[in-house]
């Protein structure tokens, strides 16, 4: 995008890609308002959200939004005469956001981050790619990058560096906790099912890992209880059935659904099975 003065991102701080934007726009001089949102960020959370915008840059003609959606709320910025960009790449009650394309691929395609532009900015092309793939299709797709064995341990380990900057001592509490987790698991006819009894501790995104490394060639199918505040089915054809009949949201290209306990109480584990043995 030329005039990048004239513009502004508005992105989380809540995962690995989102932490990758950040580092990128500040490598480009990109003025950013950081949203201090947990995942299932919403834009009407975003208060006062015009004015800090402005308080970023007063010259503002154009907002990126990345992953905070909010359709009314982008409508009335518009008619403020702003430009809203969308990046987003999920599937959320009454809005299809779904895209082949991480939303840190979407960046880059943005702001014509090219390999050329990365390395003088100081950044692995190849490390950016692996973040854009694990976001998109987790440690399998890996393996359709233009990555050898080597450079696929150094994806994962500069991804993971990442995880452990989001915050050192809350990471490694969700990596204990996810190794008790998956100790305990249980598998009901190939479906990997891993319970957490810590509504405030995040385990999604280590259990992944530790399914990973046990299932090298093939994701299974796995349902995460996350207390009783959320649930995850992940590597799924039946992903877009569970969000058909539930709602909540997709994620991974349609292969990965969740919910979160709103308003209703979550779907259990039988109804959850009964819609993937369907």
């Amino acid at each position: 995008m030329d005039d990048i003065q004239s513009k502004v991102l508005l992105c989380p701080r809540n995962d690995e890609e989102s932490l990758q934007i950040l580092k990128l726009s500040t490598a480009i001089d990109l003025p950013t308002l950081v949203s201090d949102q947990a995942h299932g960020a919403k834009l009407s959370g975003e208060k006062d959200l015009l004015a800090r915008l402005l308080e970023v840059n007063p010259d503002m003609k154009t907002l990126v939004i990345v992953e905070i959606p909010g359709v009314k709320e982008e409508e009335d910025l518009r008619k403020q005469g702003i430009e809203v960009v969308i990046i987003d790449h999920h599937r959320y009650d009454d809005l299809d956001r779904m895209s082949q394309q991480s939303s840190l691929e979407q960046f880059g395609k943005l702001f014509d981050l090219n390999d050329v532009k990365l390395t003088e900015l100081g950044f692995d092309p190849k490390m950016i790619a692996g973040v854009g793939a694990i976001d998109r299709g987790f440690l399998w797709e890996l393996k359709n990058e233009d990555l050898n064995e080597d450079e696929r341990k150094q994806a994962i380990a500069y991804y993971r560096s990442l995880t452990m900057e989001l915050g050192g001592e809350r990471r490694e509490r969700e990596e204990e906790l996810a190794q008790i987790v998956w100790k305990n698991r249980v598998e009901d006819e190939g479906v990997i099912i891993l319970r957490s009894d810590d509504d405030t501790t995040s385990v999604r995104d280590p259990l992944s890992f530790i399914v990973a490394e046990n299932y090298p060639d093939h994701p299974p199918q796995t349902v995460i209880f996350q207390g009783s505040r959320r649930v995850y089915v992940q590597e799924s054809e039946k992903a877009r059935e569970l969000y058909d009949t539930y709602g909540g949201f997709t994620f991974g290209r349609d292969a990965c659904w969740g919910k979160m306990n709103d308003d209703e109480a979550l779907p259990t584990q039988e109804e959850i099975l009964k819609v993937l043995r369907s």
